[in-house]
């Protein structure tokens, strides 16, 4: 779990994609406005950004809390 998807609410546009391909249902579309993921659930498998037409996801390294 060294990798973690982030979502640019700026530019999804919550069609709901991601949240259908991610194998842990880490996303899910926060009140019809943008995705969001489950930072406890992610594992960074990357499969919401490759399903993205938006192109607003990334999957970056997860940075633990000190």
């Amino acid at each position: 779990m060294k990798r973690i998807a982030k979502v640019d609410r700026k530019v999804c546009v919550a069609c709901g994609a991601c949240a259908k391909v991610c194998p842990k249902s880490a996303i899910s579309v926060w009140k019809g406005c943008f995705a969001r993921v489950a930072e406890e659930t992610c594992v960074g498998c990357g499969k919401c950004a490759g399903t993205c037409p938006a192109g607003c996801i990334a999957v970056v390294e997860r940075v633990e809390a000190q």
